[in-house]
C-alpha cells in the first residue's frame, strides 16, 4: 500500500520537532541563528512548526547541523538510526582487517562478571564493579557499571553516589579476549584477558588502558582480572550495592597475585 502524503502542517510539525532537537544542548538559539545567518523571529516560526523554509535557508541549516533534507520529513532518531557512522566505518576498514571472529563460548561464556583493577586516581588502592557479557548476532557486548569516585569527593555525605555506566565490545584473540569501552562522557578504554588464571579457568587476568592525556600522580595502565561471577541475581545485588573502592587486602588472594603482576604506569 502507498503511504498517504504528509499534509503541510505535518510537514512543519515534523520539521519544528526536528529543528528543536538539533538545538538542544548547544549553544543559545540566538548564536546559532548568527552562525548560519538566519533572521532570529523566522527561525522561532521553524522551531515552532509554523512555517517552511524556503530552500536556500534550509540547504544552510541543514549545512550548519550536518544533516540532509530529509528533516522536513522524517523523526531525526530515525535518520541518525539509518546514517552510518563515518568514523566506524573507516576505523572498522582500517583498523579491523579480516573478519571479526565470534567469541568462544566455551572460554568466555554469556554471564555476569566481576571486573577487579587497581585504581587509576589512587595509589593503593582497587576498583571492583558487575559487569555483564552478552552476544547478540554474533557481536559480544559488554556493560558495566562504576561507582562516580568524584561525585563521592564532591558530596562525602551523600547516602548513595551516582554510577556511572558503560558500554563496549569483546573482540576475541587466539590468545585472549580485548574489549573496547566507552562511557557516556565519552571517556574510552582498551582492555586485554587472558584464558585462565593459575589454571582457574573462572578468572582472566589482563590489564586496563585508560585513554587519556598524562595527570601527574595518577595512571592510565593497570593489572585488571575478569570474574566469571554464578548464577545467583542475589550475589549480583549483593555486589551493587556494596562500596566500589577497597584496599587491594578486599580481594580474593588469586586476585590479589593477579593484580601486582603488571606494575603501575604511564
Amino acid at each position: 500500500m502507498p503511504q498517504t502524503p504528509m499534509s503541510p502542517t505535518e510537514v512543519r510539525s515534523v520539521f519544528g520537532r526536528n529543528l528543536r532537537q538539533l538545538c538542544d544542548d548547544g549553544p543559545p538559539v540566538t548564536a546559532i541563528c548568527q552562525q548560519i545567518g538566519i533572521n532570529r523571529t523566522q527561525f522561532n516560526r521553524y522551531l515552532a512548526g509554523e512555517a517552511f523554509p524556503r530552500p536556500d535557508i534550509l540547504a544552510k541549516i541543514c549545512a550548519h547541523f550536518g544533516v540532509d533534507a530529509r528533516i522536513l520529513l522524517e523523526p531525526l532518531d530515525d535518520l541518525r538510526s539509518a546514517l552510518p557512522d563515518r568514523f566506524l566505518m573507516e576505523m572498522r576498514d582500517k583498523l579491523l582487517i579480516g573478519k571479526s571472529r565470534p567469541v568462544d563460548q566455551n572460554v568466555l561464556p554469556d554471564a555476569m562478571y566481576r571486573f577487579w583493577r587497581k585504581s587509576f586516581m589512587f595509589q593503593g588502592k582497587i576498583v571492583t564493579n558487575v559487569a555483564l557479557v552478552k552476544t547478540r548476532d554474533e557481536v559480544t557486548l559488554f556493560k558495566g557499571f562504576e561507582e562516580n569516585i568524584l561525585a563521592q569527593q564532591e558530596n562525602p555525605n551523600a547516602r548513595r553516589f551516582p554510577r556511572l555506566a558503560y558500554f563496549g565490545l569483546v573482540r576475541q584473540h587466539l590468545d585472549g579476549v580485548s574489549v573496547y569501552c566507552q562511557d557516556r562522557q565519552n571517556q574510552s578504554n582498551i582492555n586485554f584477558f587472558e584464558f585462565g588464571l593459575e589454571g582457574n579457568m573462572r578468572f582472566y587476568p589482563g590489564f586496563s588502558l585508560l585513554v587519556r592525556r598524562r595527570i601527574d600522580g595518577m595512571n592510565r595502565m593497570t593489572a585488571a582480572v575478569l570474574e566469571r561471577l554464578p548464577k545467583e541475581p542475589a550475589l549480583w545485588r549483593n555486589i551493587v550495592r556494596q562500596e566500589t573502592m577497597h584496599d587491594i587486602s578486599y580481594a580474593p588472594p588469586i586476585v590479589q597475585r593477579a593484580l601486582h603482576r603488571i606494575p603501575d604506569g604511564l
